[in-house]
């Protein structure tokens, strides 16, 4: 999972939080608007839930040779990524962002690690774009609009043949992929005075892995809204709103691996402090809703948590 001047230019940039923990991508607020500036965030993922026996006849990710138990067997998935970013602009309206993650992956079955893997993810670059900005300036009072679209790529130099207790671990266990993997971003943001509210929707395009796999395309969206308070070199901004995303099946050689694929809908509460060049950020996002395959372990919450300077001082 990124949607990373005065005081009336700072109400229009308060964007959401979208991302996907599983494949390595983060797009998360920016400091500042149209303004260098770098970060270092921490999130966190949590899946947990009871899998049919007749499931487990096959591995998450369809391998035969797994033994189904006598009765539903309970999972437990952590995924834990440090992520270092960079959001470099070129003018007003295009920028550069790319990130670099770092990753922990963890997986139990009753209550028995069966994956604890540490590693480099897949770094990626992302180029973004700002179609429409009607801000004129601090004084403005009219309402304001602001579309951005983007697009990138996420490249296979992360880690992704690691092994636990001598035995390969899954797909999405690997803090890599393996793959080439294509990007889109959308973001629309509207804001009068204090007041806003925005939509962001990341889009995920998986290449194929070299024995054959390919993880499900992805979607995910961001809608929320939101309310500053403060004024000056100290700004708090407080949000509400829901999100949401969709992976499609897994692929195996071409062939459509059965019970994968998950859609999960979240509530969404977020706070976010500017201070001088910084930019302090929490989001708790509380899965209400998971629809998937058979082999899906539910998502349960997730978390981030960030800090960012901006390389201009806005005071």
């Amino acid at each position: 999972m990124k949607h990373f001047l005065a005081a009336g230019a700072l109400w229009c940039i308060s964007l959401p939080i979208s991302a996907c923990d599983v494949c390595g991508l983060f797009l998360g607020i920016q400091p500042h608007e149209r303004t260098t500036n770098f970060g270092l965030y921490y999130r966190f993922r949590h899946l947990e839930g009871d899998l049919a026996p007749f499931s487990l006849l096959l591995t998450k990710h369809g391998d035969a040779n797994s033994v189904a138990s006598a009765g539903p067997r309970h999972y437990r998935e952590y995924y834990q990524v440090i992520e270092a970013r960079a959001d470099i602009w070129l003018g007003q309206r295009f920028s550069v962002m790319a990130g670099l993650p770092l990753v922990n992956n963890y997986q139990s079955i009753d209550s028995r690690a069966h994956a604890d893997l540490y590693g480099v993810g897949d770094p990626y670059v992302l180029g973004r774009y700002i179609v429409v900005n009607t801000h004129c300036g601090p004084q403005e009072v009219r309402t304001v609009h602001r579309l951005t679209v983007g697009a990138g790529v996420k490249l296979p130099l992360g880690q992704h043949r690691l092994t636990y207790q001598g035995e390969m671990a899954e797909h999405d266990l690997q803090p890599g992929t393996g793959t080439w993997d294509g990007l889109a971003t959308l973001e629309y943001l509207v804001r009068r005075n204090k007041t806003g509210a925005s939509l962001a929707c990341t889009g995920r395009y998986n290449g194929e892995a070299v024995d054959g796999y390919t993880l499900g395309h992805a979607f995910s969206a961001t809608a929320e809204v939101f309310q500053i308070v403060g004024k000056e070199a100290l700004k708090w901004a407080p949000s509400l709103g829901a999100y949401a995303e969709h992976g499609l099946p897994d692929r195996s050689k071409g062939t459509e691996v059965e019970g994968t694929g998950l859609t999960t809908l979240f509530a969404h509460v977020g706070s976010r402090v500017w201070w001088h060049s910084w930019t302090f950020s929490v989001t708790y996002q509380y899965a209400l809703a998971n629809s998937g395959g058979m082999l899906m372990v539910p998502v349960r919450q997730r978390m981030i948590v960030g800090i960012a300077y901006n390389l201009n001082s806005n005071t």
